[in-house]
């Protein structure tokens, strides 16, 4: 067989040189040298030896990880530089190689994108280890144009899929998280060996998937200050807890798929002006004795949910036991929270309850029940709303929030049903010129 030599003298065989130069082919035109260090030899069946190479593949700050290339992920990760990309080719395997977890990212160091080809391809197996499989660890306030990139992966097994902490502004997207033990994405507090806060805000996850992790499928912790944190066509499905805590400032969760997590799809809490919009929940809370699809804290005001689909039946046997679920919203003690333009079917009590909370708008004419599901139920609430009308109530006792503000009494005292507006001090009867007090 013919020796190829590399630019730094070794030689190089005339197999490995074709192989890693088809990686260069996919990874597009190269510039750079190509680094080659014989650590092994492997017999070939036709007879052939030939040799291995550790960090063969380096085409202008590409690092393949795979046949050919470099062995490990956090080798490559240690040999590369600010700009640079480390690529996991379909070959690499964790498990044979040895790769030590959790792979560490920091990038306090360098700024490097972590990527596959395809997440269906370029898998990270952590097997059955109880360390977490990727953890990403940024700069915090200290440097906002330092955003980490992770994408094109599966990340299977392992503790925790993938960890981020102190990662504001960092994007990942295209990757499935498979069957962790714990929670299959963490976002969580960091405080640095000068002992300074450095939060995680501003994230953005893009055509994420987890599935049969045995925690939350994303986790946002509330000390990790996890605002603004935007979920574009993500998916949970069959996770042991929650299918998404929702926490900070401004989050949201837009399209995509919540499915037959063990706890609520949605628990939104320790926050304010989140939203969920466009989603597709069915059948969560399978191991909750009174499921909830999307579950609304009192520490959650301004929540809202538009225009989702709510299936409440459960297609397989779950912990439950129950064939429907119980509530598709509750919302417990949230102020200002706003449902509108929902379908829903299969629930046992209602599809909105509302509990304990003041000017939640329900926006009752504008949801599509597809079955016989009470749409409403509520508990001791205050001015609840319906497209920004106070509904029937016996509006002597109760307050108007502004000038104009409309509602509906209930007739009592002797008072004519029907509307009455706030004129900043009491309600005025539309019904006749009178004054509701």
């Amino acid at each position: 067989m013919t020796d190829t030599q590399s630019p730094d003298g070794g030689q190089i065989d005339r197999r490995t040189f074709l192989g890693a130069a088809g990686a260069a082919a996919l990874l597009g035109s190269f510039t750079g040298r190509a680094r080659a260090t014989p650590d092994a030899t492997t017999a070939l069946g036709d007879g052939d030896v030939v040799e291995s190479f550790a960090g063969i593949a380096n085409f202008g700050g590409k690092l393949v990880v795979g046949r050919g290339g470099y062995r490990t992920i956090q080798e490559a990760w240690d040999d590369a530089e600010s700009g640079d990309v480390v690529y996991v080719h379909s070959s690499y395997d964790a498990q044979e190689v040895g790769e030590e977890f959790p792979i560490v990212l920091d990038y306090e160091e360098k700024e490097v994108t972590l990527t596959g080809g395809h997440p269906s391809g370029s898998v990270i197996d952590a097997g059955d280890v109880d360390e977490n499989v990727v953890e990403v660890l940024g700069r915090g306030m200290n440097d906002y144009r330092n955003n980490p990139l992770v994408q094109n992966l599966k990340l299977v097994g392992g503790n925790i899929g993938l960890r981020i902490r102190a990662a504001p502004y960092s994007t990942y997207k295209d990757i499935v998280v498979y069957q962790t033990k714990s929670h299959g994405i963490s976002v969580e507090p960091y405080t640095d060996e000068r002992g300074d806060f450095k939060g995680t805000f501003g994230v953005t996850f893009r055509n994420v998937v987890v599935w049969g992790c045995g925690g939350t499928g994303f986790r946002l912790d509330t000390d990790a200050r996890p605002h603004s944190t935007s979920f574009f066509g993500c998916d949970s499905l069959l996770n042991g807890g929650y299918g998404v805590q929702l926490r900070g400032y401004s989050c949201r969760w837009v399209g995509g798929t919540i499915q037959n997590n063990g706890d609520c799809g949605v628990d939104a809490r320790s926050g304010c002006g989140q939203l969920v919009s466009g989603v597709y929940l069915e059948g969560n809370g399978t191991a909750m004795a009174s499921p909830i699809e999307i579950y609304v804290a009192e520490s959650g005001p301004g929540f809202t949910c538009d225009t989702c689909y709510f299936q409440g039946h459960y297609a397989r046997n779950f912990d439950n036991g129950l064939d429907d679920g119980v509530f598709g919203i509750f919302v417990d003690g949230a102020p200002h929270a706003s449902i509108s333009n929902c379908t829903y079917r299969n629930f046992d009590e209602y599809f909105l309850f509302v509990r304990d909370a003041r000017d939640v708008d329900v926006h009752a004419p504008s949801h599509c029940p597809l079955d016989g599901t009470t749409f409403l139920g509520e508990d001791d609430c205050e001015r609840l709303r319906s497209d920004g009308v106070v509904q029937e109530s016996d509006l002597r006792y109760v307050e108007g929030v502004f000038r104009g503000d409309m509602g509906i009494h209930d007739g009592e005292g002797g008072f004519l049903w029907g509307p009455a507006i706030w004129n900043g001090r009491e309600w005025l009867s539309v019904m006749r010129p009178e004054v509701i007090a």
